[in-house]
């Protein structure tokens, strides 16, 4: 029995042993740690700075501009003759062709003049009858006027003999058939005078009317004339030739367009723009100004100056016609698109600033103690510099002269965001 309770205490000595072995293990593990610490060395905290964004910047100095306007022109001629004959006759020579440069009054088509002669000579020949004819009664006319006062004389011979025969009958000197004689011989005498002076106040009437066919005919002539003529088609003034149609052989008809040619002494720009610019630019010429415009053609810079405005806008655009006068010459051709650059009138006090520097919403960014300040702009429109960099023109009642105005496109521009100049670009002109 002692030996059993024996053993039962020497079993929980044992545990209690080693339960206070692990607790002395964990206290000298803390005890440790607890040293290291205190006598480790001491870490600052890191501080957080904030990035400066490198940008380029650019100085505002406001100037007075003219806004380009951008736009397309096409190359016309104020004169483009369309020519045509009103006869139908085969070709006999077709002497010039399409680029052809002509004089004014050259030979450029001839049509077979066999058929137009032939009517010429007809209508020469009744010319010349009714000519004949005219004459004719013109003669008759001057006898008849001639023969009046003989005809006149007969008629009182005839009334004085029936007088005489009237007092002898009544004397009971002459028969009665006597009487009668005298009388149907003063009738006679009596109706032929009438007759012809009926004839003689009817001679101006057949004259008249022969006169009428004198130029009735003689106006078929000068038809048959220029129908004659117009076998030869020439050239209404100088110019090349665009388009010919025919070759030789054809058979022409009447009214159908042989040959096209245009005028290059007065070649012009047509271009559609804005009705809004349009307006402007009327003012412009209204006040005796000089609209300026340009292109590049071949490497060469064209100049032109605006010369009219379309009165309505046309079918199937929006915009209207503008013409500007060229004096190039043969260096254009018709037809030819060109990209046409137009001085807008000057705006005051604007800035020439790079695409790159503008952002949405109509903003820039303004540098204020090296941060970035959002300031709202109007555009006034675009602008191409000697070098032909295209800018945007814009004004704004926030931006004075010598503001630094950010250059740069960054993706995170936003007010305050705090920015490194590393680079100036020079002013709102572009000048370095």
């Amino acid at each position: 029995m002692n030996t059993e309770i024996s053993k039962k205490v020497t079993t929980s000595l044992s545990r209690l042993g080693k339960k206070f072995t692990g607790l002395l293990l964990l206290l000298l593990s803390l005890f440790l740690g607890f040293i290291m610490v205190a006598t480790g060395p001491s870490a600052e905290p890191l501080e957080k700075t904030e990035r400066a964004w490198p940008i380029s910047v650019i100085s505002a100095a406001p100037v007075d501009l003219p806004p380009t306007l951008l736009t397309y022109g096409r190359v016309e001629s104020k004169q483009v003759a369309r020519l045509n004959t009103n006869i139908s006759a085969p070709v006999s020579e077709v002497l010039v062709r399409e680029g052809d440069r002509v004089r004014e009054g050259d030979l450029l088509i001839q049509l077979d003049a066999m058929e137009g002669e032939l009517t010429l000579n007809v209508a020469q020949a009744n010319h010349n009858r009714n000519v004949a004819i005219l004459a004719s009664v013109n003669t008759e006319s001057e006898l008849a006027n001639t023969l009046t006062s003989q005809y006149q004389e007969l008629n009182n011979i005839s009334q004085s003999k029936l007088g005489r025969s009237l007092d002898l009958n009544s004397k009971r000197m002459i028969s009665d058939a006597l009487l009668d004689e005298a009388k149907r011989e003063a009738s006679q005498v009596n109706i032929t005078l009438q007759q012809h002076l009926s004839l003689v106040a009817n001679y101006p009437n057949r004259i008249a009317q022969q006169q009428a066919s004198v130029d009735e005919s003689e106006a078929r002539l000068e038809r048959a004339k220029l129908d004659l003529q117009q076998t030869q088609i020439r050239a209404p003034f100088s110019g090349r030739v665009i388009q010919s149609s025919v070759s030789k052989g054809d058979r022409v008809l009447a009214g159908a367009t042989l040959i096209e040619i245009a005028d290059y002494s007065g070649l012009e720009i047509r271009a559609s723009v804005p009705s809004e610019i349009a307006f402007r630019l009327n003012q412009v010429m209204l006040q005796a100004q000089d609209v300026h415009a340009s292109a590049t053609v071949d490497g060469s810079k064209l100049n032109f100056i605006l010369d009219r405005l379309s009165g309505d806008v046309k079918s199937g655009q929006s915009g209207i016609d503008v013409f500007f006068k060229s004096s190039a010459g043969e260096a254009l051709d018709i037809g030819r698109v060109l990209n046409l650059t137009v001085d807008m009138p000057i705006e005051q006090d604007v800035l020439s600033m790079p695409i790159y520097a503008l952002y949405e919403n109509q903003t820039v960014y303004r540098i204020d103690e090296e941060r970035l300040q959002a300031v709202r702009y109007e555009i006034i429109g675009d602008y191409v510099t000697a070098d032909n960099e295209l800018r945007t023109l814009i004004r704004s009642d926030e931006i004075d002269a010598g503001d630094q105005l950010l250059a740069s496109q960054l993706p995170r521009a936003i007010t305050g965001l705090l920015i490194e100049p590393i680079d100036n670009t020079g002013t709102s002109l572009g000048i370095n």
